[in-house]
């Protein structure tokens, strides 16, 4: 089940690419300024990981269906009104924590995919957002954008029918701060290193 969600923002990612590609060219083509590669690098990866999230969250699902003309056809699957809102705070959580439930035989994956998949497909934006904009170094400025983006999330997809959680919020939130503090621990550490360098020259 992981796998298909990848390869469901693989796909995405390799659309919007030489998209994203293209347009950023022109605009440092209009620019004309110097610019560090290598914070154009980390921009392309985070806003590729962009995409593939919003292909799993936020994008209306598309599926093909072959017509009475024999023809391949592209529809957009939406559905039609609100799945379910849960505005109550880690119930859905405390639900997915239960020992076992007999109407899901694949209960254990489903919970894994729910709880740590809400999770840790957030963390590149705590890592991505201080690297690559300086604001997001300082963690209440991250922390108010851990909230935000996944509220963000939670309400558009009011209007494409699907189902909206408090609980993921939270979850993806998490996500957020997790990342962001895995960036901290990294950066100590490439600062240590910098110090031990410097002191053997």
């Amino acid at each position: 089940m992981i796998r298909m969600y990848l390869e469901a923002m693989l796909i995405y990612m390799l659309i919007g690419a030489p998209i994203y590609l293209l347009g950023r060219f022109l605009f440092i083509k209009c620019k004309k300024h110097e610019q560090n590669w290598g914070k154009e690098i980390l921009l392309f990866l985070f806003i590729m990981f962009c995409i593939g999230v919003a292909s799993q969250t936020i994008i209306p699902r598309w599926y093909t269906m072959v017509g009475e003309d024999g023809k391949a056809h592209i529809y957009m699957y939406r559905l039609e009104g609100i799945r379910s809102i849960n505005l109550l705070p880690f119930s859905t959580i405390f639900s997915y924590l239960a020992i076992s439930n007999n109407q899901v035989s694949n209960w254990n994956q489903v919970t894994i995919i729910n709880l740590l998949g809400n999770v840790l497909v957030f963390v590149p934006f705590g890592i991505f957002l201080p690297l690559l904009w300086r604001p997001f170094r300082k963690f209440i400025y991250l922390f108010w954008m851990s909230i935000c983006i996944p509220l963000f999330i939670e309400i558009t997809q009011l209007f494409i029918g699907r189902s909206t959680d408090i609980d993921d919020v939270i979850l993806n939130a998490l996500g957020i701060i997790f990342g962001f503090f895995l960036y901290k621990v990294l950066q100590d550490l490439l600062h240590k290193r910098k110090e031990l360098v410097d002191m053997k020259k």
